[in-house]
C-alpha cells in the first residue's frame, strides 16, 4: 500500500478537493534556430501573420466561452491577450529580427518574447512579475500555430481529476473541463498570477510552488488538496480524508453565511461603519467588486498599463482604462495610485540608473519631475476619467509636504487647461497621500493639513520601519505588520487624519488578515481595502466587534515588546 506523503506549497485558490492525479504535459514547441535565406524573409513574415490570425480566432473563442461561463471581467484577460498579439512594437521587433538577423518566424517570436519575459520575471512587484505568464502564453500559442499544432492541449481529462503540471497558462486554465477537473497543483506560479486569479474566480482549489513535484506524483494516485492552506496530500489515510471532509463541510457553512452578508455594510456592534474596499491590479479585476460586495476600490495599481508595452501608454489609452473602472463602479470611490515605478520595477523605455538599493532609490514621486511628460499624461487621463464618477488619486513614496503641494498644484493647472479645451473634469478630484514611509507617518499632522485623504500602505511601511526586505527569505520571518513600532506609526497617522477631519484608509496585505481586524477597527480606519476573496471574512469579523473595546486593545498592543506578543493578545 502507498504511504501517505504531505507537501506544503503556496495557497493559490481556496477550497478542498479529492480526486485522482492526472499529470499534464505541455506540448513541445518546434523552433528552427538555423538562419534563413534572404529569399525566405517575406514568406516568414507572412507565416507569422497567418499564425497571428489563427491565434486571434482561438482567443476570440476562449473569450466567448469564458464570457458565457464566468462573465465579462474574467473574459477581459483574453481581450488583453488579443491586444498583445497585435501590438505594434511586437510586430516591428519580430519583423526586424526576421529581416536583419535572418531568424525564422518561430525563432524571432521566441527570442523577442523571451526578452520581455525575462525583464518582467526579474521585477520585485509580485503582481507585475506574474504577468510574465501572459507573454509566455502568447509565445506558446503563436509558435503552436506556426508549427501547425492544435491549441487545445488538455486532451481527455479523466473524471474526478486533480491536475498536476509544471505550469498552466491562462488559456490552458480557461479550457479546463470543470465537470472533470476538481482542482490543480503546479510546480511553478504564484498567488497573484492570472492562473491563480482565474482559479479563484472559478472557485477551483489550487496549490502552487511545490518543487520537484514530479519526483513524487504518478497518474491515478489518490490525492487531496487544500488550496486555502497550500497543502497537497498524496495517498491520504482514511482518517485524514475524514478530517478534511469535516473541514470542507465547515467551509461550506461559513461560505453560505458570508454570502448572506454580501449586501450588508460592515458595522461594529456599537454602530460604527468601516467601508470595505478592494485592491485591484488591472481593469480585469473589477469583478471582485460585484462578487464580494465591496464598497469601492482602495488601491487601483496603474503600473499594469505602463509595463505591458515597450512605450508609455497614451493619454487616451489611460483615460479609457480609468474610465472603464470608474463607470463600472457607478459612483463608488476609486483610488488610483499614480505610477509607482522604480529601480525594483523599471520600465524598458525609461532610463533607470543601476541602483545599489532600489527600494531606497529613485521611485514613486521621485521620478515625476524628471519624467514630467509621463506624469502630466497620467494626471490629464485621471482628470478626464474623474468626470465619470468618484475617481481620486494618491501619491506613492511621499516624505514631505512640498511634494504633495507640487502634485496638487499640477493637478489644478491641468484641470484648468482641460476645461479651457472644453473637456469635462471634476475640478475637486481628491488628491491623497500613500503613507508608506516612516517619514510620512511622523509628519502626518503636517500632511493632513494639505492632503484630501490618507491611505496606509502597510507592506512598505512595515518594510521601511523594520528595515526588512520582505522578499529576503532569510529574514522574512521577522517581517510582521503587527510589530508595535508599525502600530505606533499607524496610530499617529490615524490620529492626525481624525484631528484634521480627513478620511484614512489602509491598502496593504494587513487588511485581509482577520487576526488584525480588531486592531484596525480600534485604530479608527474609515476604510480598509482588501485583496481578492478575503473581504467577506473581514466583514463577518467586524460585525462581531465593539469599536470602543477595540480602541482599548490598541492602547495595550502598542505597549507590548514585539509582534508575537501582539498576536497572542489578539488570539485572546
Amino acid at each position: 500500500m502507498d504511504m501517505q506523503k504531505e507537501f506544503e506549497g503556496l495557497a493559490a485558490s481556496p477550497g478542498i478537493a479529492f480526486g485522482h492525479a492526472w499529470v499534464f504535459e505541455a506540448p513541445s514547441l518546434e523552433i528552427n534556430h538555423n538562419p534563413i535565406e534572404s529569399s525566405q524573409i517575406e514568406e516568414q513574415k507572412q507565416a507569422l501573420h497567418e499564425a497571428q490570425k489563427k491565434v486571434d480566432s482561438y482567443l476570440k473563442e476562449i473569450y466567448q466561452s469564458v464570457l458565457k461561463k464566468q462573465g465579462e471581467e474574467e473574459a477581459e484577460i483574453f481581450e488583453g491577450h488579443m491586444e498583445l498579439l497585435w501590438d505594434e512594437d511586437l510586430i516591428e521587433e519580430v519583423h526586424s529580427l526576421i529581416e536583419d538577423e535572418k531568424q525564422s518566424a518561430e525563432a524571432a517570436i521566441f527570442n523577442y518574447l523571451n526578452e520581455v519575459i525575462d525583464d518582467m520575471s526579474s521585477l520585485e512587484d509580485a503582481y507585475m512579475r506574474e504577468r510574465a505568464a501572459e507573454f509566455k502564453d502568447l509565445q506558446k500559442n503563436i509558435i503552436l500555430a506556426l508549427n501547425g499544432k492544435p491549441f487545445n492541449v488538455m486532451g481527455d481529462v479523466p473524471e474526478a481529476s486533480i491536475l498536476f503540471a509544471e505550469d498552466l497558462t491562462p488559456t490552458d486554465t480557461a479550457q479546463l473541463d470543470l465537470g472533470k477537473v476538481r482542482g490543480f497543483v503546479l510546480e511553478k506560479g504564484g498567488a497573484t498570477s492570472h492562473v491563480a486569479i482565474l482559479a479563484r474566480n472559478l472557485e477551483l482549489p489550487a496549490v502552487m510552488g511545490i518543487n520537484k513535484l514530479f519526483d513524487y506524483i504518478e497518474n491515478e494516485q489518490n490525492v487531496l488538496i487544500d488550496g486555502g492552506e497550500g497543502r497537497l496530500v498524496i495517498e491520504p489515510s482514511e482518517k485524514v480524508v475524514q478530517a478534511y471532509k469535516d473541514k470542507l463541510n465547515q467551509q461550506i457553512e461559513k461560505k453560505a453565511y458570508h454570502d448572506t452578508l454580501r449586501k450588508e455594510k460592515a458595522m461594529t456592534t456599537d454602530n460604527e461603519h468601516i467601508a470595505l474596499f478592494s485592491n485591484i491590479g488591472s481593469t480585469e479585476d473589477t469583478g471582485l467588486i460585484d462578487k464580494f460586495g465591496s464598497e469601492g476600490i482602495g488601491l487601483f495599481r496603474s503600473e499594469f498599463l505602463f509595463m505591458e508595452s515597450t512605450r508609455a501608454p497614451s493619454e487616451q489609452a489611460q483615460y479609457n482604462a480609468y474610465r472603464h473602472v470608474v463607470q463600472h463602479l457607478d459612483g463608488k470611490p476609486v483610488i488610483l495610485r499614480l505610477l509607482d515605478i522604480g529601480g525594483d520595477k523599471p520600465l524598458s523605455y525609461m532610463n533607470f540608473p543601476k541602483e545599489e538599493n532600489p527600494f531606497l532609490g529613485w521611485r514613486g514621486i521621485r521620478i515625476y519631475k524628471e519624467n514630467y511628460e509621463l506624469f502630466i499624461t497620467q494626471i490629464r487621463a485621471a482628470l478626464r476619467a474623474s468626470a465619470h464618477g468618484d475617481l481620486r488619486i494618491m501619491i506613492p513614496m511621499i516624505i514631505n509636504v512640498d511634494e504633495l503641494k507640487w502634485v496638487k498644484d499640477e493637478v489644478e493647472k491641468q484641470a484648468e487647461s482641460l476645461k479651457a479645451e472644453g473637456i469635462d473634469v471634476n475640478s475637486d478630484m481628491q488628491v491623497g497621500v500613500m503613507i508608506e514611509t516612516p517619514a510620512a507617518a511622523l509628519i502626518a499632522n503636517q500632511l493632513a493639513k494639505v492632503a484630501d485623504f490618507f491611505s496606509i500602505g502597510t507592506n512598505d511601511l512595515t518594510q521601511y520601519t523594520l528595515a526588512i526586505d520582505r522578499g529576503n527569505t532569510k529574514i522574512s520571518s521577522l517581517y510582521d505588520s503587527l510589530h508595535p513600532a508599525v502600530l505606533h506609526l499607524m496610530k499617529m497617522t490615524c490620529d492626525a487624519a481624525q484631528k484634521h477631519n480627513i478620511e484614512v484608509g489602509l491598502c496593504g496585505e494587513l487588511g485581509g488578515d482577520v487576526s488584525a481586524t480588531p486592531l484596525l477597527v480600534g485604530l479608527g480606519f474609515d476604510e480598509i481595502s482588501i485583496s481578492g476573496s478575503l473581504l467577506p471574512a473581514v466583514k463577518a469579523k467586524i460585525l462581531t466587534l465593539n469599536k470602543q473595546e477595540c480602541t482599548h486593545l490598541v492602547e495595550q498592543a502598542i505597549t507590548l515588546d514585539n509582534a508575537d506578543q501582539v498576536r497572542k493578545l489578539m488570539a485572546k
